[in-house]
């Protein structure tokens, strides 16, 4: 009726032959690509930004706050452009 516990395990392990043969096969061609293409092996590092917080901190120091009450107290107009300035 059914497969024998024997035939089942043998049937297994030619997967996992099958398995490795392909896995081997998938890992000499990205070894080739990166050969070509001169990719390096290594993780790729991110590079370390500061975070916007940390550029922003000086916003909040105690001799900014006259800047920033005048600052906010100008028409839009005004503002925009000074925005668009300092950008």
């Amino acid at each position: 009726m059914g497969l024998r516990r024997s035939e089942i395990d043998a049937r297994l392990a030619e997967f996992a032959a099958v398995d490795a043969q392909i896995t081997d096969h998938a890992k000499a061609n990205a070894a080739r690509y990166r050969a070509e293409h001169g990719i390096s092996d290594e993780p790729y590092a991110f590079p370390t930004y500061r975070s916007a917080e940390e550029k922003k901190v000086w916003v909040h120091k105690w001799w900014v706050r006259p800047f920033r009450f005048f600052y906010r107290h100008l028409p839009v107009g005004i503002r925009s452009r000074i925005k668009r300035v300092a950008t």
